[in-house]
């Protein structure tokens, strides 16, 4: 569901999974808490693969947020299908994200 890497003081975490619904996201909230564990100091999420994401997975995403930000960390959405920034947008919570297309920049 997810691959990690770690470069530099930046946790790169890639979600694998298609499609994050209901069925799913508890244990994708779960996976996320557990690579942060060490407090990196920036996160960035790569949906790159991701192309649906339901209620209950924006919700796991927003907690995630939280928790990031509740250590001092910095949280970036990064190559979001045009299906998923639509529907952050529509929720308005693009204006909660930090959201980049380029994971290389990002990183820097």
């Amino acid at each position: 569901m997810l691959a990690v890497e770690k470069r530099e003081e930046t946790l790169v975490i890639k979600v694998s999974e298609s499609r994050v619904d209901m069925v799913i996201a508890r244990k994708f909230r779960e996976l996320l808490t557990e690579q942060i564990s060490n407090q990196p100091k920036r996160v960035i999420l790569d949906l790159s693969v991701a192309q649906y994401f339901d209620s209950s997975a924006l919700g796991a995403l927003v907690a995630f947020m939280k928790d990031v930000k509740a250590y001092g960390g910095e949280l970036v959405l990064c190559n979001l299908s045009r299906s998923l920034l639509t529907l952050l947008k529509l929720s308005r919570l693009d204006l909660l994200f930090e959201i980049s297309d380029n994971l290389e920049k990002s990183i820097r």
